[in-house]
């Protein structure tokens, strides 16, 4: 993992997963955002938009009770971006209207629960489709208790090995680590980078096939 900071508010990296390196972007700027998204645009210039999407949140003792959401990743491809929802300076236009083009698809697991939380906690709608890549997946391949390994329900975990055939790592101590820190840890980076790019390739896969 290779960290080339331009400033305190925005860091870029490049991330090694599977073969892959995932161009990165951690950044507390609304106008980091704004680049990102323009970027994507232009790469797909109109184009059907598969977007990975993922959130994190401080875990708390206190059963039942969820902190905000502190970071939300989403994924195209190989680019990644990484908001620290609870220090941005604002929430860019060029963002608001991202997630809310027809011709883009958020896809994640239990994204529709992400999407109403970012709502609820931040006022940042998202009209765009979404799929739940468990749900598919559990059409798709028929899954049944045998299949589910004894689990009610299978983890993103799972899904990137029965889909695209993805070995990934899910550290519980990273999970539950602070994710409103200031300075997210390169694990963090990693960890929440990850999350969104596998979720963009299972639902590549599952919508696509490729």
């Amino acid at each position: 993992m290779a960290g080339n900071s331009s400033n305190n508010l925005t860091t870029k990296y490049n991330i090694n997963f599977a073969g892959k390196i995932i161009e990165t972007t951690v950044t507390k700027m609304a106008s980091a955002a704004e680049n990102w998204v323009r970027e994507i645009r232009s790469i797909h210039n109109g184009r059907r938009i598969i977007l990975g999407l993922d959130c994190e949140w401080r875990c708390t003792d206190y059963w039942g009770f969820f902190n905000k959401v502190a970071t939300l990743q989403l994924c195209v491809d190989n680019n990644c971006l990484i908001l620290q929802m609870v220090f941005m300076d604002y929430l860019p236009q060029a963002l608001k209207d991202f997630l809310n083009d027809h011709t883009v698809t958020c896809v994640g697991v239990q994204v529709d629960e992400d999407v109403q939380r970012l709502k609820n906690e931040y006022g940042l709608g998202c009209s765009a489709g979404t799929v739940d890549i468990r749900e598919l997946a559990t059409r798709r391949y028929s899954l049944d208790p045998e299949t589910l390994m004894g689990k009610r329900q299978l983890g993103l975990k799972d899904l990137a090995l029965l889909v695209v055939g993805l070995h990934m790592d899910k550290p519980r101590n990273v999970c539950k680590s602070d994710w409103q820190a200031n300075v997210l840890t390169n694990a963090q980076i990693t960890y929440a980078c990850i999350d969104a790019y596998v979720s963009y390739r299972i639902g590549c896969k599952l919508l696509f096939g490729n």
